[in-house]
């Protein structure tokens, strides 16, 4: 059971990685109009896609990566941890709206953390310098204030068929002829990495 768990896992985060960088439509939170550009994927600076990991703890199998994707990023995993996904509009110039620890929520700033890592993605994923990239860093962050945007599910009906057929084709090979798995897909456990740490920490 663990060798084919194993085999599984490597496919999971394989095939969690690929869904990532399939470009998909995806639109505001306010009367779901498109986003632009109309097709997204999620490899910017390649951070959240290298960041999932997928191994065996207890017969089931367990993927992490960066909590903005669990918390934010993806509907359907920020719904099981109790968000709804995506962004809501911002509220100020500087504000800092996460109250990341050791500083005060809501206190403004003279700097925009949040400006600072949209002209980061802003350079990754759409290849402006200078002047050019933090105009356009602050015409998104303009936007994200406007309207923020829906999460996508990353789990879709399409990721779960494959990985059953994985499942499927692993218990067609010899060695694993006599092992009986039920619920594959519910021996699947996301969690953003922080999560994971205070869990077994």
């Amino acid at each position: 059971m663990e060798e084919l768990l194993k085999l599984l896992a490597k496919y999971v985060e394989q095939r969690i990685k690929k869904e990532m960088s399939i470009p998909r439509a995806r639109f505001t939170k306010v009367g779901d109009v498109p986003k632009r550009p109309r097709q997204y994927n999620f490899v910017a600076s390649g951070n959240l896609r290298n960041s999932v990991k997928a191994f065996v703890e207890n017969e089931n199998i367990v993927v992490v990566m960066n909590d903005y994707g669990v918390d934010y990023v993806f509907s359907d995993l920020a719904q099981q941890s109790g968000y709804e996904g995506g962004s809501w509009p911002g509220q100020g110039r500087y504000a800092n709206f996460r109250g990341r620890p050791g500083e005060q929520k809501g206190v403004r700033g003279k700097f925009s953390p949040l400006l600072a890592a949209l002209e980061k993605w802003v350079k990754a994923k759409i290849g402006l310098q200078g002047a050019d990239a933090k105009s356009m860093a602050f015409a998104v962050r303009k936007n994200l204030f406007k309207a923020g945007y829906k999460g996508l599910p990353l789990l879709t009906e399409k990721v779960e068929n494959d990985i059953v057929e994985e499942m499927d084709k692993l218990l067609e090979k010899e060695e694993f002829a006599e092992v009986m798995v039920e619920d594959i897909l519910d021996r699947i456990n996301i969690f953003a990495q922080t999560d994971y740490d205070l869990t077994i920490g």
